[in-house]
């Protein structure tokens, strides 16, 4: 049996064990270091992309003292938070401070690649070059692959494809090369003149296993790029095994269906001779995993006349050969299956004319009456939604609809657009939304509608805390419960203090006073009436009405910055719009022509019955 007296003694030897083992696990911190508990906050607030709460708890913790002064730990998330929320410049300062300590060489190659992307996103190409040419000498080697993609996408930018061409062979690192590296350098290569090895690039990466659906949209477009250069050159033969390689439903499925008839159609031409290029990807069969078209079109839609494009007014039928009849057949079998899709896609619009002028050239001319017709109905009904769409741009429906998808996000610079709002010009502007132009704008629309929401809900909380204050009923004070409270409140003088007497015996004798005895006359106290402090006083509801001023500063700024991006995009948009729709009259016009010119052959008798 346990006696009492061992029970409470193992009881206090266990509480002790547990008060020094509590003692031991409480963590020490240095201000501002990544053991702080702000920092830490702040950490975790970027990585759940709260950038701005990030900064605001950092700006708010260190009570006002200047970044450059705090920890290197302190400035580095602080930096990070700044340039995910947006704030370059203010990024910028701190990394070159933390630039003459000495950090960790490649933490800080990383940031400055970051601003660079920054820069480049924004559109800010000379600044995000200048960035990448001042790290190049102190570059870590991890970094080579990711500095020279950036530079080359920045050099392409420019229009300077020898310099990025050259940028991405200097290095002796060709089987390090990402494939979106790869297709970069083949395009480069192509413009800058150097066809044949361009041209092998892209078929090697037009022929890359995927493994993701990015890999698979790479491929497509390598080998849209590719059938693209071949069509241009007249290669039409050479084109068509490439183009076999995109798949059937995709981003590029419409345009290569409609590249599938041109392909038919124009030149075979001779065959492109290949140069290897370093050490490239292994080459895969193109119909391993996936549905392919077998075709590929001419991108280009947006360009002068259809029939020139295509190099077809070179084609007379009147004494046609049996194998320029089956081309022409051919051509028909993709664009037939083209017209079954969205009327809006421009590559659509354009098959509703390529149908009947190949109906014509082989002598359907009932049919290809048939087809015009259509297409001309096809067209104005474009040419309406696509006022309907211009409509909805200019009253910023669009934009509204995007943000509020998002509306509590605090991504800052690194929010990318999910979906796209069901409205009538979502589908013309698809590729104008995926550009860094519009992204931007967008960025800073959104940022400016986040800061005027978070000033507004700042400000309510200061009007429900004035409200409640001045409308609660108070009674009138007590003044001697307040002068009780005082007393309370204060402290005695010379509280415990100990005075001790002790008696004298060698005073003399004490003599006598006849005088009256009187107190001298008080003297007057030197009380004045106290001068207002310069300031005023600067109690809390001073300081909440200063507040007040301050948001509805910061409001009306947020306001028009907010508003001059609302024009930016709305006049982007606009702009792509009125482009497109040019193209539909365009359309219009061609068929319409044709139209009058079949009927003006039917009517002279010149038509085949």
């Amino acid at each position: 049996m346990i006696s009492p007296r061992k029970l409470l003694c193992g009881s206090l030897a266990a509480a002790a064990m547990m008060a020094a083992g509590t003692a031991a696990a409480a963590e020490s911190y240095v201000s501002g270091t990544k053991t702080d508990p702000l920092v830490r906050s702040a950490m975790f607030l970027d990585a759940d992309g709260r950038y701005f709460s990030a900064l605001v708890e950092l700006l708010s913790g260190s009570r006002g003292k200047d970044p450059a002064r705090m920890p290197a730990d302190f400035q580095w998330r602080l930096a990070e938070s700044y340039l995910s929320f947006g704030m370059r410049d203010e990024a910028e300062a701190i990394y070159r401070n933390l630039a003459t300590g000495t950090p960790d060489p490649l933490v800080l190659a990383k940031a400055r690649l970051k601003l660079a992307e920054f820069d480049y996103q924004r559109g800010y190409n000379a600044e995000s070059r200048a960035t990448l040419l001042r790290m190049k000498e102190k570059l870590p080697k991890t970094l080579v692959e990711d500095w020279q993609d950036l530079y080359t996408r920045v050099l392409m930018a420019e229009g300077r494809y020898s310099e990025a061409a050259e940028a991405l062979t200097a290095e002796d690192n060709a089987s390090k090369l990402s494939e979106y590296t790869r297709y970069n350098l083949g395009v480069a290569l192509i413009n800058d003149g150097r066809a044949a090895q361009g041209v092998t690039i892209l078929d090697k990466v037009g022929r890359l296993r995927p493994v993701t659906s990015e890999d698979l949209a790479l491929r497509d477009r390598a080998n849209l790029t590719l059938g693209y250069w071949f069509l241009q050159n007249k290669q039409g033969g050479t084109a068509k095994p490439v183009f076999s390689r995109i798949r059937l439903d995709g981003p590029f499925s419409n345009r290569a269906l409609l590249g599938l008839g041109w392909a038919e159609l124009a030149p075979t031409g001779e065959k492109t001779r290949r140069v290897e290029v370093g050490d490239q990807t292994k080459e895969e069969s193109p119909f391993s995993n996936f549905s392919t078209l077998g075709v590929l079109l001419r991108p280009g839609f947006l360009e002068d006349d259809i029939f020139k494009r295509a190099n077809l007014r070179n084609f007379r039928l009147s004494k046609a050969q049996k194998d320029e009849e089956e081309a022409l057949r051919k051509a028909l079998v993709p664009w037939v299956e083209l017209i079954s899709r969205d009327p809006m896609d421009p590559a659509v619009q354009e098959a509703w004319l390529a149908i009947p002028f190949t109906l014509d050239r082989l002598g359907a001319h009932t049919q290809a009456l048939k087809f015009y017709e259509q297409a001309i109905g096809e067209l104005e009904k474009g040419r309406k939604r696509m006022d309907i769409a211009m409509d909805s741009i200019r009253k910023g429906r669009m934009v509204e609809t995007i943000v509020r998808r998002d509306i509590d996000s605090e991504a800052g610079w690194e929010w990318k657009l999910k979906d796209l709002p069901d409205a009538p010009e979502t589908y013309f502007l698809q590729s104008l939304l995926a550009e860094h132009r519009f992204q931007e704008a967008l960025k800073n629309y959104r940022d400016m509608r986040m800061l005027s929401r978070n000033i507004d809900a700042w400000r309510g909380r200061i009007d429900a805390a004035d409200k409640s204050w001045s409308s609660v009923e108070r009674e009138p004070a007590i003044i001697p419960e307040l002068l009780s409270r005082a007393k309370q409140d204060s402290e005695v003088p010379f509280a415990g203090l100990r005075i001790q007497l002790r008696s004298e015996t060698k005073l003399s004798a004490p003599g006598t006073y006849t005088d009256k005895l009187a107190a001298p006359a008080p003297a007057p106290a030197p009380l004045a009436v106290a001068v207002a402090p310069a300031g005023g006083f600067n109690g809390p509801y001073e300081r909440a009405q200063n507040l007040k001023k301050r948001m509805e500063t910061l409001r009306g700024l947020a306001e028009q910055i907010g508003a001059e991006q609302d024009a930016l995009l709305k006049a982007i948009a606009v702009r792509e719009l009125a482009g497109q729709q040019r193209q539909i009259e365009k359309y219009l016009i061609e068929a319409r022509f044709a139209l009058a010119r079949l009927y003006d052959r039917a009517q002279k008798g010149e038509l085949d019955k």
